[in-house]
């Protein structure tokens, strides 16, 4: 298998909060739901997510046969699907050590992952053959309050979502996924605009502009992060006030960080001005003064009504009422 394709040294593997805060994934009666069900006549299948706590979202998934839950998380990179390595066992399937580090939200080296390739997996009544698989040693998914309640075998991130041209609705908790080489991508865009959604451009893994307290930056939507967060040198460069947290962040590595609170005067997703609560600041490994600041997590993208079409490269959502 080539490696050269996989982004295993990626600035950010995944987000896990310590507590999570229950939140309601449409708020405001103005936010009409919308059904996005004609994508299958596109070619596209479908998969129920579930949330087995409030700020989590998974997929149900067989590899070659076997059954496992995987976290749809929209910050993790490479092209394919990772597993914590205690389920490779029982897929037989040919692995190989990767030589690369990954670096984790923290910016805490991690090493000795594998690669492989399930010939066959199914997510939902959507079939994909020859995926590629990785496996490494996620600590945090195997602490006994973490697997109590979510039960987490690994993730779906945001390279194997762009192979699939995904679709991932948090209105409706719907995952879309079409097969490369079937049917066609279909345009979103011009619909959920007349439904009263805004529209954000996403770039690189999944990026999108975004302007707090009138300070520009990029944010990577992650729908695998919990709360939204952005870096302390951020939060200095915009002279933001912030009060203590009892609430810290742990990722792949196991590394868990303090936080702080920021309050938020305005939010801008792509110029739109959106509802959010306040921020919490932390350090981050890929944090870059004139690039990306920090993670849009689950309380923003969920009362917000967010669509990401990784197909078209689109965040979908409602904007604040003006």
């Amino acid at each position: 298998m080539n490696h050269s394709h996989v982004t295993i040294s990626s600035k950010k593997f995944f987000f896990l909060v310590l507590a999570v805060i229950t939140l309601s994934f449409v708020t405001r009666q103005a936010m009409a739901k919308v059904s996005l069900d004609v994508l299958q006549q596109d070619g596209y299948g479908v998969a129920e997510i579930q949330r087995p706590t409030p700020n989590i979202l998974t997929v149900i998934a067989e590899i070659n046969g076997k059954k496992v839950r995987l976290l749809l998380d929209t910050g993790f990179q490479p092209g394919g699907i990772l597993l914590h390595s205690d389920r490779l066992s029982g897929l037989q399937m040919p692995v190989e050590e990767i030589k690369d580090s990954l670096r984790a939200a923290s910016g805490q080296e991690m090493t000795g992952f594998k690669s492989g390739q399930a010939e066959k997996v199914r997510i939902g009544n959507v079939e994909l053959a020859r995926v590629p698989v990785f496996f490494g040693n996620l600590k945090p998914l195997r602490t006994g309050e973490n697997m109590r309640t979510m039960g987490v075998d690994g993730f779906i991130g945001a390279g194997f979502m762009r192979t699939c041209s995904a679709v991932v609705d948090l209105q409706n908790l719907k995952f879309y996924l079409r097969p490369p080489g079937k049917g066609h991508r279909a345009v979103l865009g011009p619909g959920l605009k007349a439904a009263g959604l805004a529209e954000a451009s996403l770039s690189g893994s999944a990026l999108v502009e975004v302007e707090i307290n009138g300070g520009a930056g990029k944010m990577e939507v992650d729908t695998g992060a919990g709360h939204a967060g952005i870096d302390t040198r951020f939060g200095e460069k915009i002279k933001a006030a912030t009060r203590g947290s009892r609430v810290g962040v742990q990722d792949a590595s196991g590394k868990i960080s303090s936080t702080r609170l920021m309050q938020v005067r305005s939010f801008r997703i792509g110029g739109t001005p959106v509802k959010v609560p306040d921020l919490r600041l932390s350090t981050y490994g890929f944090y870059s003064p004139s690039g990306v600041i920090g993670l849009l997590g689950m309380d923003i993208l969920g009362p917000n009504g967010a669509i990401v079409d990784f197909g078209s490269g689109k965040l979908y959502f409602y904007p604040s009422a003006r």
